[in-house]
């Protein structure tokens, strides 16, 4: 009988693609603004997603294409900061005419969440169709996977990620390997697939059902962030640029236990049993996970269930040492890699 892998990914997986696509230049996933500026206006196809007069409160805060990435995070940490508290708070009944709370913050939330999801929409499009393998051939990742998928050494593979992009999913459709999108409709993807991925802070492949078809827009509304179940969602890898109700994402530095987004919490639940069946002969691998404090408590529901007997793997040039501390004292059986070349002697 084969063991269970899973793989949990962070931004760390995809900025390890990109590099190794040699698209670094195209798609910045560290700096979320230094693109701001290419970034096309979805109903006009021209250029300047990030600019006053598309993103009023983004840039009134400061968000600018050429500012560093320090301060691009810094923030982002205080957007998503605020809402985080926002959503926490009960909101008393305001008069009509009477000062009302500064909701800049919660605005430029909104902006962001349009803008991230075009950006990585738009990211998506600069590669083409087909074209990915070519370029990773050589990516210990990609060949692991290829191996893993047709090795009987594994009777499942889970893969958890963080990373609303969908660089992952077109790599194994263009290898031809099956897999399974959890939790949303027309998820299936080949004929019984052992892959099956998990997003718990969404895609740009998932569509609200009741997703719009007018001008496109920041949907600024009275929910925040806007609430809907798994079973609201399909998926589309086509990626079309219609206007989206509700945007299926939980930005860097999201809360998602703060934000009661129901889709989420539902797939974060699958997540976690997945990561609870792992026993003493399986595996796990973590890679590009920041471990940051708003990511501690998803992250500690996988590693906290599973046998301490588990085989786990880090990979990640640059780790939290706190991360790599709590691995250390929870499981027998960690290794830490600073890269992925040694996947390169796995299961040759």
């Amino acid at each position: 009988m084969g063991k269970k892998l899973c793989l949990v990914l962070g931004n760390g997986f995809t900025i390890d693609l990109i590099n190794n696509a040699g698209l670094d230049e195209q798609i910045d996933v560290v700096n979320l603004f230094s693109k701001g500026a290419e970034l096309p206006w979805p109903e006009t196809d021209v250029a300047g997603f990030l600019s006053f007069k598309h993103c009023p409160n983004l840039w009134n805060l400061g968000a600018r294409p050429n500012m560093g990435k320090d301060a691009a995070g810094a923030l982002l940490e205080n957007i998503i900061t605020c809402l985080n508290v926002h959503v926490l708070k009960v909101k008393p009944k305001v008069p009509d005419g009477a000062d009302k709370a500064n909701d800049i913050y919660i605005n430029a939330y909104y902006e962001l969440t349009s803008y991230l999801r075009t950006l990585f929409s738009h990211y998506n499009s600069l590669v083409e169709l087909g074209s990915l393998s070519d370029k990773l051939k050589d990516w210990p990742w990609l060949n692991f996977l290829i191996k893993a998928n047709s090795s009987p050494e594994y009777d499942s593979i889970t893969i958890i990620t963080y990373n609303y992009d969908i660089w992952l999913e077109r790599l194994l459709m263009e290898n031809k390997i099956p897999f399974n999108l959890s939790q949303v409709k027309n998820g299936n993807f080949g004929v019984d697939p052992k892959i099956t991925i998990v997003k718990p802070h969404g895609s740009i492949s998932f569509y609200h059902e009741n997703q719009g078809f007018a001008d496109y827009s920041i949907g600024y509304g009275k929910n925040i962030p806007g609430d809907a179940i798994t079973e609201d969602f399909n998926v589309d890898y086509d990626i079309p640029l219609s206007k989206c109700l509700i945007n299926a994402l939980i930005p860097p530095a999201g809360d998602s236990v703060r934000m009661k987004q129901s889709w989420s919490g539902q797939i974060r639940t699958v997540a976690a049993g997945n990561a609870k069946k792992l026993g003493d002969d399986d595996e796990l691998m973590i890679c590009g996970i920041s471990y940051w404090h708003v990511d501690r408590s998803e992250i500690d529901e996988l590693i906290t269930n599973g046998s301490p007997n588990t085989n786990v793997m880090m990979f990640n040039p640059y780790p939290n040492q706190s991360m790599d501390a709590v691995l250390t004292s929870l499981f027998r059986n960690y290794v830490f890699h600073n890269n992925s070349i040694v996947l390169n002697k796995r299961l040759t």
